[in-house]
Order: structure tokens, then sequence, then C-alpha cells
């Protein structure tokens, strides 16, 4: 990549031609995949919270263990009823979900941290309400720990505290219902990582707190910190998002500052170095919605394009000039690369080896299978999207695991 996004934007007319002649491929491309149509008829006018891939904790929510290579219902769960979902988990093995409905929180999945919130331990297949929550505008799944934000501005957490990702000034222990996260004036947003957590202030600070290890706090440190603390440097931040180890921000003037973990480039400075504080992510302006997978990253821009960047092993950034096979080598992207194929797109999901992406009326799934994800009705991993949704009951966002290979359509 050797031209600013200013420069890109000069050459959009010569590329338009070239983008509408890939959109013509990719449509025929999607098409012509046989196990597409089962899938659509299945969930043609199902009102439900669709799920689909890794289940063997019951993050499917459908009440089984088993995994599902095609969307299947959420049990007693809404699209018109949820506001918001978040997926959780290190893996496959200990994903979670929360989902917001009505200002209350459900919860289902793996629990042997407290991490549904529910008082207990035993991993649920079914959502059920976790307690103590009212007017909650915001939530937040990280590894075995969770958050919510009520509209008082307010920080409750509960689940895994190995690393003070709670919040409460203790390490090393659970806790299995929501209590609040002092020491922070009004919190406008939420997020958590894989160890970590985050808050957007409504000052436009952000704060850190949790395992420090990879620089994921951004306070110049690697230590632990069990109660929050100021991310250096960073003002006039409008949204946050966590990944496993790193973390993005997205400025005010349309930019966007990372921090965290880089061995797979996710940081977007043409490095791999980690970093303690804040960089800047190479190339990007003018920037509306920012996503951090547990490796790798996507942003819209305003224009609707779409780049990404970080860990590619698996095809999650779709370039479409190398061959899709498990045992491909593929280049990981230390610097942002734009994703034609996405351009449009209304809303983005990335995940620990795949991504998602929500238009008008279709889900468009990519990358990894090894557990279903794709919801294609096979484990054969697509280089192309895979459009495995197309009803008139309107999907209006996506969420996949953290760490995991769970997807959701809501």
């Amino acid at each position: 990549m050797s031209r600013s996004p200013r420069s890109a934007r000069s050459a959009r007319s010569g590329r338009r031609l070239r983008h509408a002649l890939l959109g013509l491929t990719v449509l025929a491309a999607l098409a012509a995949v046989p196990a597409l149509a089962p899938a659509s008829a299945a969930n043609e006018g199902n009102p439900t919270v669709l799920s689909w891939g890794a289940g063997r904790t019951g993050q499917l929510g459908n009440g089984t263990l088993s995994d599902s290579l095609s969307p299947t219902s959420v049990a007693s769960l809404f699209r018109g009823d949820v506001d918001q979902m978040s997926a959780g988990g290190t893996s496959s093995a200990d994903s979670f979900v929360l989902a917001r409905t009505d200002k209350t929180v459900k919860s289902w999945g793996h629990n042997s941290s407290g991490q549904l919130g529910n008082g207990g331990n035993d991993n649920q297949t079914v959502p059920t309400t976790v307690p103590r929550l009212t007017s909650v505008k915001d939530i937040a799944a990280g590894g075995r720990h969770a958050l919510a934000l009520d509209t008082n501005g307010q920080v409750y957490s509960w689940g895994d505290n190995s690393y003070g990702q709670l919040g409460n000034n203790r390490t090393g222990d659970s806790r299995t219902v929501p209590d609040r996260v002092q020491g922070m004036p009004k919190v406008k947003q939420i997020s958590a990582g894989c160890d970590f957590s985050l808050a957007l202030l409504e000052n436009g600070k952000v704060y850190a707190w949790g395992r420090g290890i990879h620089g994921q706090l951004g306070n110049g440190g690697r230590a632990t910190s069990s109660v929050p603390r100021q991310v250096t440097g960073l003002e006039n931040i409008v949204s946050i998002d966590a990944g496993c180890y790193h973390a993005l921000a997205l400025t005010a003037d349309d930019t966007v500052k990372s921090w965290g973990y880089n061995l797979y480039g996710q940081l977007g400075n043409s490095s791999t170095k980690s970093s303690t504080v804040p960089v800047d992510v190479d190339w990007l302006e003018g920037v509306s919605e920012i996503e951090a997978g547990a490796f790798h990253n996507y942003v819209k821009t305003s224009d609707s394009h779409v780049w990404g960047w970080g860990n590619n092993q698996y095809g999650q950034l779709l370039e479409g000039d190398e061959a899709f096979g498990d045992n491909v080598s593929r280049t990981n992207r230390t610097a942002p690369v734009e994703i034609p194929r996405l351009e449009g797109v209304q809303h983005l999901a990335a995940g620990a080896r795949h991504g998602v992406a929500v238009t008008a009326d279709e889900v468009f799934a990519w990358g990894n299978n090894s557990e279903g994800q794709l919801g294609n009705g096979t484990t054969v991993s697509r280089f192309e999207s895979v459009k495995i949704l197309d009803e008139g009951s309107k999907v209006k966002d996506i969420a996949v695991s953290l760490g995991g290979n769970t997807t959701y359509a809501y």
C-alpha cells in the first residue's frame, strides 16, 4: 500500500468500473453456491434470532450442544425484540452470548466463570435473564467476563476476574452476578477483550482495566490493573472496540487509533511490534465505523468503502487474487487494504478467523469454516463471500464470537 486515502479518493472514478465488474463476478459466484437454497428456504420469514456454527457450550441458544452448519433459531428470542448482541469467549470451548432486549439483558452459553451473570456456574443452552440489570443501553462480552452500561452512565461487570478485568480492585476471583464498576465519570460506550475491559467516557476520554501484558491497557505499561485507568493521549474519541488483546478507537476527525498486541499487524501501523500506547492506523480517514476482531479488523468509511488489516491466514481480508484452501499460506496485512467486495455493506462483524457483513436484506460470511460458522451447510472454507440469508424479515445486524466460531443474525 503506497498511497493515502486522499489520493485513493481522487482515483475513485477510475475504479468504479472495476468495482462494478467485481460485484457482478461475486454475485455470479454467490448464485452458483448450491448450499444456499436450503438455508434461505428454511429461514424465509423466520422472525427469531438466528445462530450457526459451534454449539458445544450451548452458545447457539437452541437447547442443544451440537454444532449447526446452517442458521438455527435461538429459543424464544425474536429479532424485533433484540436491540444489540455481543458474543464472547476465548475459543469455541468457552463461548457465551449477551442480548439486550428492552433495556434488560439475556445470556446463554458457557458459564464456568459466572459470565452469564445469573448467580450460578452451569452452562445454559437457551437465553436466561441476567438479574440486577435495568435500563441497559450497551453490553459487551469478553473472553470470560462481561460488561453492561446503564442509561445513567454506570458500568456493571461480572464473570472471570483473573486479571482484574472486572475493575473492582481485586484479582484472581470471579463474580456470578453484576456489580458496579467504580472510579469513572459517566460512560457512553463499553467494550471487552479476551482479558481486559474498555470504557469510553462522555467527555471523549477512554479508560481501560484488566491484563496489560501486551499493552492492551494503553497506559504506557504492561502491568495488570484491577481498577480503571486512563488510556494515554486519547481525546475526543467517539467509538471504541476491543479485539482479543488489542483495541481500536475512532477519533472525532474520523481517523483510527490502535494499541496492544500486534503479532499479525492488527495495529495497522505497518509494523508487527506491539504498542503500550495508542498509535495511528495508517492511511485511513473518513472512517464511520470500526470493528475489531480477535486478530484482524475492518473499518467502513463515510463513502461506504471497507478496509481491513491484521490476520489473513483464513482469507479474512477477501483478497481475491489467491486460491482458497485450508493449507494456502496468505499474507497478513500490517496496514489497511481496501476490500472492494464489501463496498456498501451496512454492518460488519469480525470474529477469530472469519468475517460477516449485512446488507439491506442479505447476510454474507467468509473465511474459516471449521465449525460451520459460515452457515452454508458445510465445513468447507470459502474465500469468496457466501450468502446465507436472503429473506424479507429484516436482519438488522450481526455478531460473532470474539475468540470462537459462532455467528448470530438479529
